[in-house]
């Protein structure tokens, strides 16, 4: 149609190609972290006048092992990687100190977590977007290590304390 002679009537106008697109989008179901439980990691009892450096953890104090097995299920269908994310849920001083604890008389975190995995070489896990790898096949174990760290130096108050952090896998 050549402009300005008005615009081409509806029946000029035919179908030249249909396309039609289809795939198949396969990504895990579901992804069983220690079967479901929750992981805990108890570090005893800690005698208070041996946690006083600060960023350290108690003098002696031995860290405890843990291990965080999953199964993702049949993943061999799935051309992708598999990650599990590492976040820490009740605040973070730094990426690398999970919040513990906070102090009663100003609320300044005073005790706090540190992880480490034991087959990654790496010394410490971030608890922000802290990144493990996962075996192709989706299903294994990660062997971790944790430990308390006095945060502000000095005395601490006597008390527990408590971490939370969760994992979440991502397919990449």
């Amino acid at each position: 149609w050549v402009d300005g002679m008005g615009s081409p009537s509806t029946g000029d106008f035919h179908d030249l190609v249909k396309l039609s697109i289809q795939g198949n989008l396969t990504a895990p179901q579901s992804c069983k972290i220690n079967q479901g439980d929750v992981i805990k990691v108890n570090f005893g009892f800690i005698n208070g006048q041996k946690f006083t450096t600060r960023n350290a953890m108690p003098d002696g104090f031995t860290p405890v092992d843990f291990d965080i097995t999953y199964d993702c299920g049949d993943t061999s269908k799935i051309k992708n990687s598999l990650q599990m994310r590492i976040d820490g849920t009740t605040g973070v001083v730094d990426q690398y100190n999970l919040v513990a604890r906070r102090r009663s008389s100003d609320n300044a975190p005073d005790v706090g977590i540190r992880i480490e995995n034991l087959g990654g070489g790496v010394a410490n896990i971030p608890f922000q977007n802290g990144i493990l790898p996962v075996d192709p096949s989706g299903h294994g174990t990660i062997n971790m290590r944790a430990w308390p760290v006095n945060l502000v130096g000095g005395e601490l108050e006597t008390g527990k304390f408590q971490g939370t952090a969760t994992i979440t896998v991502i397919v990449r």
